[in-house]
């Protein structure tokens, strides 16, 4: 018997609560794990795989974070991959919601090969987006100290609405870009804030998932190095796991930042329908499918 559910189910541009928009990035993922899990694996593993070597060289200094430790080739190289990898993952989750609104609110006819036509030029603007937005952010950070920097981060939320209005709206020009995503960002500030702390916590949930694992591992590593019953196979078998631990960390880093992006979108279409409407004309454009 045919699985019956509203055809609409993931409507961009609908009211919604900041609830609504939360379960919506979970719901639109459990409903379409394959596809997502596998367009994640073929467009951000290449990048996981990698990152995974420098995650490892973190994780042999004894401080995931003593980046002096590393040379300026390997810094630049991580920050390479990572803010492109960012780019791929952000530029990938919203072509699957277009897609979703074009086809007839389904992704049935949706293909890793579909996505990749149109995914090279999608994340070369979303790359300068999230090239701008991060050192603004960074700069924002570094006056954290003098208390006005939290204000400074939380003011400049909005560009994370920046990509998804671009990829969605592509007829805008850049100024219009922004002055539409700070427009909408502001006149919802507080959900902005609130769904962005929600995600922040998502990510730290699942970066911890693996990175306490991980660290674990890391220690009886060592432990076992020291006892006398150490072999060069066992030795290299550990070397194999751990490397495949760091790479799952950093693909759980792109996993994390997917979320978000799905998040920002959602919440986009649901400040869209509230404050302009934007939803009557989608509705009136796809009645046949209400």
């Amino acid at each position: 018997m045919k699985d019956w559910r509203p055809i609409n189910r993931y409507r961009l541009y609908m009211r919604r609560t900041l609830t609504d928009n939360v379960n919506m990035v979970f719901d639109f993922v459990r409903d379409h794990w394959r596809l997502w899990l596998k367009m994640m694996i073929y467009f951000l593993l290449p990048f996981s795989v990698p990152l995974g070597t420098v995650f490892a060289a973190f994780y042999n200094e004894g401080d995931i974070f003593a980046m002096e430790s590393l040379s300026g080739m390997t810094l630049a190289v991580y920050l390479i991959l990572s803010v492109t990898g960012c780019a791929v993952v952000t530029a990938m989750m919203i072509l699957l919601v277009r897609w979703y609104e074009s086809h007839n609110c389904t992704l049935d006819e949706c293909s890793v090969s579909a996505i990749w036509r149109m995914l090279p030029g999608a994340s070369l603007k979303c790359l300068g987006i999230i090239v701008i937005s991060d050192i603004l952010i960074g700069l924002s950070a570094l006056l954290i100290v003098f208390l006005i920097g939290i204000g400074a981060i939380l003011a400049l939320l909005p560009v994370f609405l920046i990509c998804p209005i671009m990829l969605l709206e592509p007829e805008n020009s850049f100024s219009s870009l922004v002055h539409r995503a700070f427009s909408l960002g502001y006149k919802k500030w507080g959900a902005l804030i609130l769904i962005a702390g929600v995600m922040g916590v998502v990510a730290m949930i699942l970066n911890n998932a693996v990175s306490f694992p991980l660290s674990l591992f890391v220690m009886l590593r060592s432990l076992l190095e020291e006892s006398a019953a150490d072999t060069m196979f066992w030795s290299l078998l550990m070397d194999i796991v751990f490397y495949i631990m760091c790479v799952v960390q950093s693909f759980i880093v792109f996993v994390a930042m997917g979320l978000f992006v799905l998040a920002m979108t959602y919440h986009y279409g649901s400040v869209a329908a509230e404050v302009e409407d934007i939803g009557l004309e989608s509705d009136i454009d796809n009645f046949a499918n209400l």
